[in-house]
């Protein structure tokens, strides 16, 4: 019997090269694929989010007969600055008044509305001397360590910034958020601001949908519920002051303006642009691409161009002004 031996020939070093070659090269094509897919869900989920808010505001308004404030009793505005301070200080933000519309009830429960959020009673710069009239209301403790509880819909999935609110509540250190009610920055009663303390009750037809103390009806909105901005996206990371809580206010935590433009990304001096890291408190940003998310007066939820003008923005979130909302 004759034995027949069959050569067998492995791979060479170019062909396994070749294939690994052709691999790397489908991954490189995957990647960006799955890298876009993820972002569409993120970004679904943040405009989900921000529908959930907005329609938590329009039951509670239901509830109340007015949408609840941007945040009650602020403990930084000092009588010097325009305005007297409210007698007690809370510090609270008013997506406390809205939880059990959220189905947090079991945590609105454990919070005690007649205590403060933050016992902040005395500005940290700027010259002033602090709330002269106001007495911080009973102790932080509880408070303050609930303020750490992360409710997700207030985070959007895209942001990887920091978890906790960059300034402790003196109680605690809260979760922070990506979403908070349009609320314009003279509420903080910062420099040489004239405006002082409970700003939106003297701001007339320049009056955002929230601010201190605001009592805003859905019937007040006299440009359009669908052409006013209610409520705005904004990162977790914020150079020049701090990002925001669900539970408490601090002299630069008063809420979202976008006056002043969208993804406004900070930039030391001879550096790179840090994306993801607005260039201040208070500002609309997002990590999505080229613009950010908000929720408009009548619960829609609109993606807006970072592309707008200032000027086209603040008309958009001013309720009363008569202008024609441009924006895209």
């Amino acid at each position: 019997m004759t034995l027949v031996f069959s050569a067998r020939r492995g791979f060479t070093l170019i062909e396994l090269l070749v294939v690994i070659a052709i691999i790397a090269v489908l991954i490189g094509l995957l990647v960006p694929a799955v890298q876009k897919v993820r972002e569409a869900a993120n970004r679904m989920s943040c405009t989900n989010n921000l529908k959930q808010l907005a329609l938590a505001c329009h039951s509670y308004e239901s509830s109340y007969g007015r949408l609840p404030p941007a945040g009650k009793g602020y403990g930084w505005c000092a009588s010097t600055a325009g305005g007297t301070g409210d007698t007690s200080i809370l510090n609270m933000s008013g997506w406390v008044l809205v939880l059990s519309h959220l189905e947090q009830s079991a945590l609105d429960s454990q919070l005690n509305k007649a205590a403060c959020f933050s016992n902040l009673n005395t500005a940290w710069c700027c010259g002033f001397t602090g709330n002269a009239n106001g007495t911080v209301a009973g102790s932080v403790t509880v408070n303050g360590a609930l303020s750490a509880t992360v409710i997700k819909t207030f985070v959007c999935p895209s942001d990887p910034g920091l978890a906790t609110v960059e300034y402790n509540s003196g109680g605690g250190q809260g979760a922070a958020i990506n979403y908070d009610f349009i609320a314009s920055r003279s509420d903080s009663g910062l420099g040489t601001n004239t405006n002082g303390c409970n700003y939106w009750n003297r701001a007339g037809a320049s009056r955002y949908m929230f601010g201190e103390n605001s009592a805003t009806r859905l019937s007040d909105v006299l440009d359009g519920t669908s052409n006013t901005f209610m409520i705005g996206e904004t990162c977790k990371n914020v150079w020049n002051g701090s990002n925001l809580s669900w539970a408490y206010r601090s002299w630069v935590m008063t809420g979202v303006d976008p006056n002043g433009g969208l993804n406004i990304w900070y930039t030391p001096t001879g550096g790179a642009t840090q994306y993801g890291n607005l260039s201040s408190w208070g500002q609309a940003g997002s990590i999505h691409t080229a613009g950010a998310n908000f929720a408009m007066g009548d619960a829609s939820v609109r993606f807006v161009r970072d592309s707008n003008s200032s000027t086209i923005l603040s008309r958009a979130a001013m309720m009363s002004d008569g202008t024609v909302n441009n924006v895209e």
